[in-house]
């Protein structure tokens, strides 16, 4: 027991039995189990198919696309077909504490992580019969839900050239091919026409002088007229759904600088903004002169929070991470007594474990609740007074603090009484300190 507890790199206690004991019950549940192959002829399990699911040839291992948290997983295959998905041992998302690195396949066969219920349902979707494997073109009017499956040749052929593509279905119309947008190949030029095109928006270069520095280029703007629109690179749109990390480097290598359009979009510019903004300018810092932003992203610290509120999210069902969130949040709950408070309209699984669950009304209830727990917040004094205090790097240091915040600066309200930018020193006519100089504005 004691090697083999040292080859998986864990220890196995209470809990290690239990998933032991799981898993071998499983076994035995599955024996006769029938599923379906890709061609949806019925698959008969035997005992002794159970049993070669663990062995290292009939595991492989990739990362779950079905959310954006990329859970390292595992896939249990029986004569080529994927029955099986859990996850990787090997993976912090999977399993807390992950076993070593070093275990090799053959033992890490045993170790089986924990999965989602939408990780598991990756193998619904790769043979899901609906499921688009091959290029379809249209094959009657629009909205008329016909399609024909065209080779994949055909489908670049035609996207790239154009053409009467939909001649045989009485359609005249000639449908312009990349080719055809694709008229500025020189990065130079782009650059160019780019840059003078702001000086134009910013009232810096006025239209007929933009005309007139490029007139050998007009012939290549979307309109002469809007220099703004770009060239008609820009035609081109990339608009993808969730395809990050990896697959948004990969689309902008050949959507911005190789074919030269800027109009590549992906989820972001329609979701998470408010709260990737936040994070990023909440942990910004100021450094030679200027403003630099932070990391667009965190997480709560799970493992060494006393009190955490959910506003809105539910780890246990949804957001960036369920399967790595709800062990590290129930461990800490039971194991050292963090408590949780749900802030939700919804008695949802997250908030049947809360020790608290507030059921604002939806609408105004979030805002009210959050002005109430400012004002509480304020009346008793139960903030940082020595942090808010702290208005520059220099204060935070003298009080060992590693940021801080505007909140001591004044704001210039207009005629109106609406607030606007900061109040510098010369707007309340106070001469600053001799010799010193300031490189630039973060107004």
């Amino acid at each position: 027991m004691s090697d083999e507890k040292k080859a998986l790199g864990q220890e196995v206690g209470r809990r290690d039995l239990m998933k032991t004991g799981v898993f071998l019950g499983g076994a035995a549940l599955l024996a006769g189990l029938t599923g379906c192959s890709p061609s949806g002829q019925p698959i008969q399990l035997s005992p002794e198919d159970v049993y070669s699911l663990a062995k290292p040839e009939s595991q492989l291992y990739g990362a779950c696309l079905q959310c954006n948290t990329q859970c390292s997983f595992k896939g249990k295959t029986l004569n080529g077909v994927l029955i099986k998905l859990e996850g990787s041992p090997y993976g912090p998302q999977t399993m807390l504490p992950q076993i070593d690195y070093a275990t090799p396949p053959a033992q890490a066969t045993r170790v089986d992580g924990k999965l989602c219920p939408k990780g598991q349902a990756g193998i619904q979707a790769l043979y899901d019969p609906y499921r688009i494997r091959q290029v379809l073109k249209r094959a009657g009017p629009r909205g008329s839900n016909q399609w024909v499956a065209i080779p994949f040749d055909q489908a670049i052929e035609e996207i790239v050239q154009g053409g009467k593509l939909f001649a045989d279905i009485g359609e005249d119309r000639v449908v312009p091919g990349l080719k055809d947008i694709f008229v500025v190949k020189d990065a130079k030029t782009i650059k160019a026409l780019t840059d003078d095109a702001a000086a134009v928006a910013g009232k810096a270069m006025t239209l007929d002088d933009f005309k007139a520095k490029h007139k050998d280029d007009l012939d290549k703007l979307i309109d002469p007229e809007h220099p703004d629109l770009g060239p008609k690179n820009n035609q081109f749109v990339f608009l993808a759904g969730r395809v990050e990390p990896g697959r948004n480097d990969y689309s902008k290598r050949w959507v911005i600088n190789s074919f030269g359009s800027n109009n590549w979009y992906d989820h972001t510019a329609i979701c998470e903004q408010s709260h990737h903004i936040a994070y990023t300018w909440m942990t910004a810092q100021y450094d030679k002169g200027a403003w630099a932003p932070g990391p667009n992203h965190m997480k709560p610290d799970f493992t060494a929070a006393e009190f955490v509120i959910f506003w809105g999210t539910s780890p246990f069902e949804a957001n960036f991470g369920p399967t790595s969130m709800t062990e590290q949040v129930t461990r800490s709950i039971v194991e050292r007594g963090m408590k949780i408070a749900v802030i939700d309209p919804r008695m949802s699984k997250t908030a049947a474990k809360a020790h608290y669950w507030v059921p604002v009304k939806p609408g105004d209830g979030d805002a009210a609740l959050a002005m109430a727990m400012i004002r509480w917040i304020v009346d008793h004094e139960r903030f940082d007074k020595t942090f808010l205090q702290n208005a520059n790097r220099a204060a935070a240091t003298a009080h060992k603090e590693k940021t801080w915040t505007n909140a001591t600066w004044l704001v210039k309200l207009d005629d109106q009484g609406v607030p606007g930018k900061l109040l510098r020193a010369k707007d309340a006519g106070l001469a600053a300190p001799e010799g010193w100089t300031r490189t630039t504005s973060s107004s």
